[in-house]
């Protein structure tokens, strides 16, 4: 991940996908007068949507390639990551000098299904940028030299956000047992021995065959001066790369049939945490009502008084943090989590847990419950409204994930409108269910009997 043409520090996988999943649901409360899309698309596949805003002359590009670390091949785990580094450092230093010279902010980032460039720059350079990420679709030159460079930067990287950490580790164990083999099985790094493994061919192979028009999509936010332009100049710098045939990645939104449970005992660890996973439906993900309704949910349990955390935290004094998440088309299926985190070695939290959950089933929430997340999201969206780089990664995310744009503009009607009795009904789904995996990690030398 890169801003500014410099390279970001380690991240905490698990918390970047929490993280990540804040960043999306707060999107669900934009105001619907805000998002005014248009969209079109190209004889090659290729789709532009824009978003013009004339708060000030610069304009946000973002190019989504819907490839990431699904797509990596059994055995090669990391490669869509890898090859993220190596467009960014492949590009011979022109791309990156032109943004450093314009004051140009410019950034890069893969996930499970997407890797994105995004470049914010004044309005009249938006064309060269549009120049410069036409050439990298249709014909980057990768040199063995840089892929050596590269790979050492990448293990680094993994060393410091995984082997370095209890955390990493215990999200590694989590996602590897929860999901098959690979496909969501683990963060979008892959596999020490199978980054050590890569041959700069296999960077090549995917390369060819998901750096295509009809497998992007191009995000322009700012104040361009109309539909009109855009379409002319992407015509221009895209219209004759061709496009190519891919074959999707697997999957399957089955609940597995088999309940998991994993202990990780690490001597970097000195406190006590555990992890629960919710396998949610299949069907939340074509429903959007029901997505948002998780949403809200998620958002009023994760509320600092509201009386799962308050309990926990404060009254009980058992759990420094208790963070939940809905992970929605990050991995093989979606899941909820919930992550309890303990100052002290104990396993008081688990029995808690239990019996909050029975009481939450038991009383479920209220309309106030749903104002006051409502409200907040809303006060925070319209804070962030002209900042064109937060909306344009909202936006590309969501398109990224397989959503449309009127489903976009759509949103905040639909959870203006959700009711208590929806959240309650989604509640029960989910939570009168047993986990699908339990994950604890402990130090090294407990015993939990």
């Amino acid at each position: 991940m890169k801003l500014a043409g410099k390279r970001l520090g380690p991240r905490n996988t698990k918390l970047w996908h929490a993280a990540l999943t804040v960043v999306l649901m707060s999107l669900s409360f934009a105001s619907a007068a805000s998002y005014k899309l248009a969209t079109f698309s190209l004889k090659n596949g290729l789709r532009v949507v824009c978003l013009r805003k004339k708060t000030s002359p610069i304009v946000s590009f973002s190019i989504w390639y819907r490839c990431g670390s699904m797509c990596d091949r059994l055995g090669k785990s990391g490669v869509a990551h890898y090859l993220e580094h190596m467009v960014c450092a492949s590009a011979g230093g022109e791309f990156k000098d032109f943004l450093e010279k314009v004051g140009a902010d410019h950034n890069a980032l893969t996930s499970l299904r997407s890797i994105c460039f995004y470049e914010i720059v004044p309005m009249e350079y938006l064309e060269t940028v549009f120049g410069y990420e036409a050439r990298r679709m249709a014909e980057l030159d990768m040199q063995e030299k840089v892929f050596l460079s590269e790979k050492g930067a990448i293990l680094e990287e993994r060393r410091m956000t995984h082997d370095s950490s209890p955390a990493g580790e215990l999200y590694e164990a989590t996602v590897a047992n929860a999901f098959n083999r690979h496909i969501g099985g683990i963060s979008v790094l892959g596999w020490e021995s199978e980054i050590k493994d890569l041959q700069l061919q296999d960077l090549r192979d995917f390369y060819d065959e998901w750096f295509a028009p009809n497998n992007a999509i191009i995000l322009v936010v700012g104040d361009f001066p109309d539909v009109e332009y855009l379409k002319k100049i992407a015509e221009k710098h895209f219209g004759a790369i061709k496009e190519k045939v891919q074959q999707p990645p697997a999957e399957n939104g089955a609940r597995p049939s088999l309940f998991k449970e994993i202990t990780l005992a690490s001597s970097k660890n000195s406190s006590w945490n555990v992890e629960y996973i919710y396998h949610v439906p299949t069907t939340y993900g074509n429903d959007i009502r029901k997505n948002i309704g998780l949403e809200l949910l998620i958002s009023v349990l994760n509320q600092p008084d509201f009386f799962l955390r308050k309990t926990m935290e404060h009254h009980l004094n058992i759990a420094h943090s208790v963070v939940l998440a809905y992970l929605a088309k990050y991995f093989q299926f979606d899941v909820v989590s919930i992550d309890i985190c303990c100052s002290s070695i104990n396993n008081n939290s688990e029995n808690v847990w239990n019996y909050l959950r029975k009481k939450l089933l038991n009383i479920g929430l209220t309309k106030g419950d749903l104002d006051v997340v409502k409200s907040q999201r809303q006060l925070a969206f319209a804070h962030k409204e002209d900042n064109i780089a937060h909306i344009s990664m909202h936006i590309g995310q969501m398109l990224s994930l397989g959503y449309k744009p009127e489903d976009i503009q759509s949103m905040d009607d639909i959870l203006q409108s959700i009711r208590p009795e929806e959240c309650n009904e989604i509640l029960r789904e989910i939570f009168s269910q047993e986990p699908v995996l339990i994950s604890r990690s402990v130090p090294k030398d407990h015993d939990r009997d």
